[in-house]
């Protein structure tokens, strides 16, 4: 997503989805999942349908969109290994000196994100110390991010007790009682190290679409151009969907509700995303969107 800034300079919205198939969306073809917005943004925007990404993980995918090099030169073949070093030269940084206001949002999973305690896949582990790695020594001026995966729904949460078809690996059905659950032992996290502790329950996608937004809006009244990079974790697994969104679904079998619903609730947050960016156009006349929905 793009528009035009006052200044002629284009705001960049870079968003990735995490382990999403090609199939997994309504304008390829799928007729039983519900994604009107994605379907919307592919009707009247440009669709690259013979475009690869520099691996088929995480980790290396992340290094090489946003310095454009090989990951295995960057020595992060995997996931969960390496970070990225301060060396490499990345698309915020370059944007920086055009005097762009940067942002990072949703998964990071280019290095660990503190030091001091146990956190995610590596984070805390003194055998990873040399991985510690934030996005504000990489161009960002903000971010809110998780080292790795999280459950797509109640991201910091994980049941006691699953249910019959529902796994700690694959997923399920998100406990809306807020009873029976445990830590997932992961946290958001924001500038200098700092843990997220409000305003973290319900569907992933909405938790960040939270903090997008304000800081958007912000950049706007500041009068500067911006880029975020937005790594959504779904539908990363473990994929966890609440009964609004599975009910779409209900005549399938519960892996798929699961799956399809948490995609759904995503594109849900591309619709309010694109609405609220369509508000500020209104009040600023000199900000034209380069693509617009029918």
């Amino acid at each position: 997503m793009a528009c035009q800034s006052s200044k002629e300079k284009p705001n960049i919205i870079l968003i990735m989805t995490d382990d999403q198939g090609w199939f997994d969306v309504g304008f390829n073809g799928n007729e039983a999942i519900k994604t009107p917005w994605l379907d919307s943004l592919a009707r009247s925007g440009l669709i690259f349908d013979r475009f690869y990404s520099a691996s088929a993980v995480c980790s290396p995918t992340r290094a090489s969109l946003i310095t454009g090099r090989n990951p295995l030169r960057m020595n992060i073949p995997y996931a969960n290994s390496g970070s990225l070093n301060e060396d490499e030269i990345t698309i915020p940084e370059l944007l920086k000196d055009e005097n762009y206001r940067t942002a990072h949002f949703g998964k990071w999973h280019l290095g660990t994100l503190t030091r001091d305690e146990l956190d995610a896949n590596r984070g805390g582990r003194a055998k990873f110390a040399s991985e510690f790695s934030l996005p504000s020594q990489h161009g960002y001026d903000e971010y809110f991010c998780t080292e790795s995966k999280v459950p797509t729904f109640d991201p910091m949460d994980i049941p006691i007790y699953f249910e019959e078809g529902e796994s700690i690996r694959y997923g399920w059905k998100a406990n809306e009682k807020k009873d029976s659950v445990k830590a997932y032992g992961t946290a958001y996290w924001t500038g200098g190290e700092q843990k997220v502790i409000s305003n973290l329950d319900g569907d992933d996608s909405r938790v960040m679409m939270d903090r997008i937004l304000p800081f958007i809006e912000n950049s706007v009244r500041a009068d500067q151009p911006f880029f975020t990079t937005v790594w959504f974790h779904t539908p990363h697994l473990p994929v966890v969907t609440d009964s609004v969104h599975r009910v779409a679904y209900n005549d399938m079998e519960l892996s798929t509700q699961l799956y399809y619903g948490t995609i759904t609730a995503l594109d849900e947050q591309i619709g309010r995303l694109w609405k609220h960016l369509r508000e500020i156009v209104k009040f600023l006349s000199r900000h034209q969107p380069l693509i617009d929905f029918d």
